[in-house]
């Protein structure tokens, strides 16, 4: 009855749990595809799955991966609520990480045996040695973490707050330890049975080492008094008895049962006086089997005991692996815990405070504005991470090149070679000089309480579409309970969707246009967006005439703005939709900085701003002849010249701003310890 009821219980866990090894094949399937709703194609126009393997691959265990990717895409269907719990494990985390290091590697843990234990001694098997072991890994690792987050807990009143909610369940898990000796009084290290496990077993197994000695006795004397110009090469075990292999094809001086034979690799010989001693030691390593058999038997009754509580502690180590992940993503890649808040609507105005409590590590202040998004240095996670890796990846080579010409100085090997090896690492370490300058660039999002679209503007490859997809990235990645790359303060709002439109959408399965792609994608965005979602339009009204395309994107964007979303941003190249701003004050602009002297873009963006055209300026630097850049000015006209030369003002305004806030800032750090010393006179 016992069994019976833990195998319904073990049933039932699987059929609720992510954790099952027949789910791992299905994990992929939880990615949405590209034809499923617009959240779902957003996801995947946004990267998402990236992101999630990227953070599952912090995970110690293959059930800890598995249970985090499926996390990360369930992003469409958490609440705010939940999300504030997400977090709050994040942090818990993180601040346990600081506090015990390598005690959270779960590296070591075998989650995959363990449950292959807990389905075979349910099931009514006779568990492995290794899976015993499996077993035996997790109680004592469970035992060691209840000791370091009991420690964590200790410092003060504020961790043991923050850490209780996460580790309550662990902690109150009961670790048996007279299982454990069980186990380990029975089974070795490497999964075999234990001579100690029972008295049967010891003589069993002296038995069969008595004979094997005998046996090898036998042969050697057989082949060293045998007189024939047959070639005894040697003793072979051939289906677990004891033979000579012949490789000659001469008479021999005893008689034998010939086994096997070959051409080239001989014939196994068994010889009849080792027939008796053959059949004894099979004997014997059949009553071992039967010993080793009722030793594990005995156990799996003990473990049988202590099942539920095993598959608890499985459950347990496996979430606190996932939310370990998800801190040790936002310690590796320096994240920030965002000021997450869920808007709240007050006679039709919004109103964007929130009580979230700001982290205990974080000093920073929020400007005094009201912001509806605050992200300063915000960078692209996907970037950053090919960034790393690829710094990561010419370091070791670096390490890799240095070690073998130190190899070979200390051997005196070929000069000409070492000289080759010490060129290719000096070019590799300028590859890697070269790799740290270019550091990949962040973006400031510092969006007003009252925007409620904002248009981005400027050159391709000026950062754009990457802009929209940072701050798309960092919403979701909020939602989900991660930390936001980006510099402290962040603030962002819980969206209950983020549905993006970036991207050539040709369709040929439908026989749909690029246009016409972006406006079937635009249109079931509008139809399911509400108050509270981001939306994201990347080359709004492209792809058609320019000024059917500018009207019908100022026409969207005016829809999204009166009730089709919390916050939209779109990227245009339609100077027409840069006058939304003064005519709607739920409007704002923004535009990519172009560096004119280089002739390249700085991937900043500056806010307030309308971005202008380079076009015929790039042209004339670019060496096109004087008098079609003249026509090219004559043909745009005086008012455009003007509108170009406001803005190159506004530009040249705000970079000196900018500057001069910075000077500000940096005086700011000095004055500040000089009045304390002051006052303390």
């Amino acid at each position: 009855m016992l069994r019976l009821s833990t195998t319904l219980s073990l049933l039932s866990l699987a059929s609720l749990s992510p954790h099952h090894p027949r789910r791992l094949v299905r994990l992929r399937a939880l990615a949405p595809a590209a034809s499923s709703s617009p959240s779902a194609r957003s996801l995947c126009l946004l990267e998402w799955g990236k992101v999630c393997r990227a953070v599952a691959s912090f995970a110690g265990t293959a059930h800890g991966r598995e249970a985090t990717e499926k996390q990360l895409w369930g992003v469409e269907d958490v609440s705010y609520e939940r999300s504030r719990r997400l977090l709050q494990e994040t942090e818990a985390a993180v601040r346990l990480l600081g506090t015990s290091g390598g005690s959270f590697d779960f590296s070591g843990l075998d989650t995959v045996t363990v449950e292959a234990a807990i389905q075979c001694v349910s099931g009514g098997s006779v568990i492995k040695g290794q899976e015993a072991m499996a077993v035996v890994s997790l109680m004592l690792f469970v035992e060691s973490l209840q000791v370091t987050i009991r420690a964590a807990m200790r410092q003060d009143e504020e961790s043991h707050n923050l850490l209780m909610p996460l580790t309550e369940t662990i902690l109150e898990a009961v670790v048996n330890k007279s299982l454990v000796k069980s186990i380990q009084d029975i089974i070795d290290d490497d999964g075999s049975v234990k001579d100690t496990a029972s008295p049967e077993l010891r003589r069993y197994r002296e038995q069969v080492q008595s004979l094997e000695s005998r046996l090898c006795q036998l042969m050697d004397r057989l082949i060293r008094n045998s007189d024939s110009e047959a070639s005894l090469s040697e003793v072979s075990i051939v289906n677990g008895r004891c033979c000579i292999k012949v490789t000659g094809d001469k008479s021999l001086s005893f008689d034998g049962l010939l086994l096997s034979s070959g051409s080239d690799a001989g014939s196994m010989i068994e010889p009849i006086v080792a027939v008796p001693l053959n059949d004894e030691l099979q004997g014997a390593r059949a009553l071992v089997a039967r010993a080793e058999l009722d030793a594990l038997s005995k156990l799996t009754d003990k473990i049988l005991l202590e099942l539920d509580n095993i598959q608890i502690l499985l459950q347990e180590t496996i979430t606190l692996d996932k939310v370990t992940a998800r801190a040790k993503y936002s310690i590796a890649y320096d994240g920030t815990l965002p000021d997450l808040y869920l808007p709240k609507f007050e006679h039709e105005t919004v109103n964007t405070a929130t009580d979230w409590p700001v982290s205990a590590t974080s000093s920073a202040q929020l400007p005094k504005k009201p912001w509806k998004v605050f992200i300063p240095n915000a960078f692209h996670p996907l970037l950053l991470q090919q960034h790393q890796e690829n710094l990561r990846r010419i370091k070791k080579d670096v390490a890799s090149a240095t070690a073998e010409i130190r190899r070979r100085r200390i051997y005196g090997q070929d000069i000409a070679e070492e000289d080759q090896l010490a060129s290719d690492l000096d070019s590799m370490k300028n590859r890697v000089s070269k790799l740290e300058r270019n550091h990949p660039i962040p973006v400031d999002f510092m969006i007003g309480e009252e925007t409620t679209v904002l248009v981005i503007t400027g050159p391709n490859t000026g950062g754009k579409t990457i802009s929209l997809k940072t701050v798309g990235l960092a919403s979701l990645m909020a939602k989900i309970g991660l930390y936001i790359l980006a510099s402290e303060p962040v603030k962002i709002p819980w969206f209950d969707a983020v549905y993006a439109d970036i991207g050539d959408e040709q369709s040929l399965t439908q026989s749909l246009s690029t246009f016409s792609g972006h406006l079937k994608q635009i249109g079931a965005i509008r139809a399911q967006s509400t108050s509270q979602s981001l939306v994201l339009l990347d080359e709004v009204g492209a792809g058609t005439n320019p000024l059917e395309g500018a009207a019908l994107g100022m026409s969207l964007l005016e829809s999204f703005a009166e009730a089709g979303s919390f916050l939209t941003l779109a990227t245009t190249h339609h100077g027409e939709l840069k006058t939304l701003k003064y005519s709607n004050d739920s409007f704002e602009n923004a535009c990519v900085e172009f560096d004119e002297e280089n002739l390249k873009p700085t991937f900043r963006i500056l806010w307030g701003i309308p971005g202008r055209s380079n076009a015929i300026n790039i042209a004339e630097r670019l060496g096109l002849p004087l008098d079609i850049i003249e026509s090219a000015r004559h043909l745009l006209g005086t008012a455009g010249a003007e509108i170009n030369a406001l803005i190159m003002d506004m530009e040249k305004f705000k970079q000196e701003y900018d500057e001069q806030l910075q000077q500000a800032q940096h005086y700011l750090m000095f004055i500040r310890p000089v009045r304390i010393s002051i006052s303390s006179i």
